[in-house]
């Protein structure tokens, strides 16, 4: 009940407003500019949009390979055999 007692109270309030901007000049200015400075805005969100959504479709550049030691094959000396058990009295 209380949400269709808002829903009319905004039809209302919206059919009030409409008829200011229709009878007063003044309102019908602060409408149009409050028009102009929305759509402005969603002028400068959109192209924000454009731009990072740009950014992020780039394919991304691989950084230079480095050359480390995983490269060079290791000796029978320096490979690691796993872990080791300790002993049964410790």
């Amino acid at each position: 009940m209380k949400k269709l007692v808002w829903f009319i109270a905004g039809i209302a309030l919206g059919a009030v407003a409409a008829r200011q901007i229709e009878e007063n000049p003044a309102a019908r200015k602060a409408y149009e500019e409050a028009k102009a400075s929305v759509s402005e805005f969603a002028d400068a969100v959109m192209d924000g949009f454009s731009e990072r959504e740009a950014e992020l479709s780039k394919p991304k550049r691989k950084p230079a390979a480095a050359k480390s030691s995983a490269a060079r094959p290791k000796s029978a000396a320096t490979k690691k055999t796993g872990p080791r058990s300790k002993p049964a009295g410790k």
